[in-house]
C-alpha cells in the first residue's frame, strides 16, 4: 500500500491574464462560438474558435433537461 500523499488539484481564477490561441498565439480576450442544434433531446453542440486565424479551440455539448 502507497503511502505517498498527493495535494488536491487547485483552480485558481487569474484574471490578470489573458490565454493565448494555441495555433496563432494571439491573445484571446474573447474567443467567438457557434451551435447548432435543439437544447432539448439530444441536445446543442458547440464549437468554441479563435477571432484571430478562426482555428477550432474545442467543443462541447449542453442539454437542457
Amino acid at each position: 500500500m502507497s503511502t505517498k500523499t498527493e495535494a488536491p488539484f487547485a483552480v485558481v481564477d487569474r484574471r490578470d491574464l489573458t490565454p493565448l490561441c494555441p495555433h496563432c498565439s494571439a491573445e484571446l480576450p474573447e474567443v467567438y462560438t457557434h451551435g447548432r442544434g435543439f437544447p432539448l433531446g439530444q441536445g446543442r453542440t458547440f464549437v468554441y474558435f479563435c477571432p484571430h486565424c478562426v482555428k477550432v479551440l474545442g467543443f462541447a455539448q449542453g442539454r437542457v433537461f
